[in-house]
């Protein structure tokens, strides 16, 4: 996807022939319906000028910014800095490839702040496809930051936070305890690790909504359905996301890399203090990795790059394309781990079905298929280590990946 800053000399309305198309984020002012656009002037590419109004609410000194899939999810990039108007609006143009689906969210330089609904409720990311370029008006109803105090924590069960020394630079971390685990002290319990940990738990802390992974674990575990085990959150690095959940540079984006180094702190400090201040199974048959989108890519590679270290893998809607689809080629070329595997997707992971090989299949799924058939040719059998979802209609979003992870925890920790 080719998408370019308009620089301030260029911020102004441009024709139109035709109307953008938009999918907008339910109960959001200005996102839904089609947006205003002026002009007309006929372009390889679209220059779009998104105009925003913010809530009153929002402190005069703050920066707005755009963050989307076309610019790797930054959410404080200063290159997608809005500049204000004088009318208090804010504006930015950028230049988009003509029909190519995007998505994007406004924020306020950091996930803590990103876009909410009017009652400050986690909202859909927005979409669009430029036609034509023009000035698309919108608003933001209201920020994570300033959501209304009705918001209360929706922990079940019991989850801590938990302090690891010299981890990340004092990353967050919370830590899940199956039912009865302070009674019975002679029990030990396998261990998931979970990636974007701000959204495993609780939706207080969360940027993009819940995964709801303790009320899950609470209902399956007392329903016999799946082993009592141990999760332990880890919160994502915000700015640093997309270098730490990605394992290798991408050279198209300009971006990424990390994900290595970051699976060292688990491997090296995590891990290890884990497994000596909770009653835990070590090894890779009782340590799981799981994780969404960049997580899910990152859960993936894990598992072939640390086979030793994990062998329960959840990747629920991983960004296989990262990198030209390396995770594929790299996959293929590792011996087949003694893991058991769940991934999975939804059929409009971009909200509208993207299918650039013309094959009738969404380009998404043809991701999945493609790191399922690297899979069974390496000797996995589905419904015995390998579990593969295609789950029809379903976005890229939490509540999806919450509706889906049932599934996984069946698979991966069945009952003894």
């Amino acid at each position: 996807m080719t998408a370019h800053r308009i620089g301030p000399s260029d911020t102004r309305v441009w024709a139109a022939a035709a109307l953008l198309g938009l999918v907008g984020c339910a109960g959001v002012s200005g996102a839904t319906g089609a947006p205003l656009v002026e002009g007309g002037h006929e372009e390889a590419m679209a220059e779009i000028i998104f105009r925003v109004t913010v809530p009153d609410d929002t402190p005069a000194d703050a920066e707005i910014y755009i963050a989307g899939d076309f610019q790797n999810w930054d959410p404080g990039d200063q290159d997608h800095r809005l500049a204000k108007a004088g009318d208090g609006a804010y504006e930015i143009g950028i230049a988009f490839d003509k029909g190519r689906p995007i998505q994007y969210k406004f924020t306020r330089g950091h996930w803590g702040v990103v876009e909410k609904g009017p009652r400050g409720e986690e909202i859909a990311n927005r979409t669009f496809a430029a036609a034509a370029s023009g000035t698309l008006r919108l608003s933001v109803a209201s920020w994570a930051g300033n959501a209304p105090p009705s918001r209360t924590s929706s922990i079940t069960g019991d989850v801590r936070p938990l302090e690891v020394p010299d981890f990340l630079d004092g990353r967050r971390v919370w830590i899940y305890l199956p039912p009865g685990y302070e009674e019975a002290t002679d029990e030990r319990y396998p261990v998931l690790y979970m990636l974007d940990g701000q959204n495993v738990f609780d939706a207080k802390t969360s940027f993009a909504g819940e995964w709801e992974v303790d009320e899950t674990c609470e209902r399956l575990i007392k329903a016999g359905e799946m082993r009592p085990i141990i999760v332990v959150a880890v919160a994502n690095g915000e700015t640093e996301r997309v270098h730490e959940y990605t394992p290798w540079f991408d050279r198209h984006r300009q971006a990424g890399g990390g994900g290595e180094e970051h699976l060292r702190a688990f491997i090296d400090v995590l891990i290890p203090f884990v497994n000596m201040n909770c009653r835990t199974l070590e090894g890779p048959a009782n340590t799981g990795l799981g994780g969404s989108s960049l997580g899910g890519l990152m859960a993936v590679y894990a598992g072939y790059a640390h086979p030793d270290v994990f062998g329960l893998i959840a990747g629920v809607s991983p960004v296989v394309r990262w990198d030209e689809h390396r995770l594929v080629d790299f996959v293929a070329s590792k011996e087949r781990p003694a893991s058991r595997v769940y991934i999975d997707m939804g059929t409009r992971e971009s909200e509208s079905t993207e299918d650039t090989d013309g094959n009738g299949v969404d380009d998404h799924i043809d991701d999945l298929r493609a790191l399922k058939d690297a899979l069974l040719a390496q000797g996995f059998v589905e419904g015995e280590d390998l579990l593969v979802v295609e789950d029809e209609g379903a976005r890229h979003n939490e509540a999806y990946w919450a509706a889906r992870f049932p599934a996984a925890l069946r698979f991966l920790f069945p009952p003894e």
